[in-house]
């Protein structure tokens, strides 16, 4: 997989498909790399070329020195298209990603065609719980953190009966270096995506879990109010990681909102 500079810090980016099929960026969430996708791919390369990439500090991207933000995330995509020479494109962003896609969309309507915000909302959770997570994560690590965001993620049912991707997914979420995990978390704690949202004019699909704890302070249909033209598919008894509980059915509903020429 090749490593792209964005400004002095080395993205690690990796394409699947057709590059002459419309271009799809896929955003992770916070402690998760590219490999987070992997269920969802042979269904999203179908009709798109797709972009997946790992956010500064996971997988094989390296953690810079100096603090960084919002906008420091949405340059990396920037970048990352331009040494591509992609010159529009869809977005998917899940959590802190779906936050990235929101910035994108708001400041660089040119470049981004549709976008699909997974397990998002105006904020993620009160600020208290991430507060609480960082502190946890100074003291303890992630290891203090992963039964927690086990219960986070997931349903009951995907917990009882996945042991297999469950346990991937924790292995993922403990391969990422603390500081990274505790620069993202900065990040989601100052972010508030609502004044962006207002901005967003591009078609916007919504796909939110009906039991994802993440939401409950801020509910994600808050963003239904502030883009005019938008969506959303409510995935029952899911949670956070949404995506991952029911990968082939949101592939779909990614597809078929992508390829509708009026929406989905």
């Amino acid at each position: 997989m090749p490593m792209i500079l964005s400004g002095e810090t080395p993205i690690n980016v990796e394409t699947a498909g057709d590059d002459r099929r419309p271009a799809l960026v896929l955003i992770n969430p916070l402690g998760a790399t590219l490999d987070i996708w992997e269920p969802m791919m042979a269904q999203l390369v179908e009709h798109n070329y797709v972009i997946r990439f790992d956010q500064r500090g996971h997988g094989g991207s390296p953690l810079p020195d100096e603090p960084f933000d919002l906008a420091d995330l949405g340059h990396d995509v920037l970048n990352l298209l331009d040494v591509l020479e992609v010159p529009r494109t869809h977005v998917l962003g899940a959590s802190l990603g779906g936050f990235v896609a929101t910035w994108l969309a708001a400041n660089h309507p040119e470049r981004i065609d549709r976008v699909v915000l997974v397990s998002t909302a105006p904020r993620l959770g009160p600020d208290y719980w991430w507060q609480r997570t960082i502190a946890t994560v100074e003291d303890r690590g992630l290891e203090g953190m992963i039964d927690h965001l086990d219960r986070v993620f997931f349903s009951e049912r995907y917990i009882e009966s996945q042991s297999e991707p469950l346990d991937a997914s924790r292995q993922m979420m403990l391969a990422t270096p603390p500081a990274a995990y505790l620069a993202g978390a900065r990040v989601i704690l100052d972010c508030d995506s609502g004044p962006l949202l207002e901005r967003i004019r591009a078609s916007t699909l919504l796909i939110v879990g009906s039991d994802d704890p993440v939401l409950q302070h801020h509910p994600a249909e808050d963003i239904l109010a502030r883009i005019p033209d938008s969506e959303a598919v409510l995935v029952e008894g899911a949670r956070h990681r949404v995506f991952l509980e029911q990968p082939h059915e949101i592939a779909e509903v990614i597809g078929e909102f992508l390829t509708d020429p009026d929406g989905r």
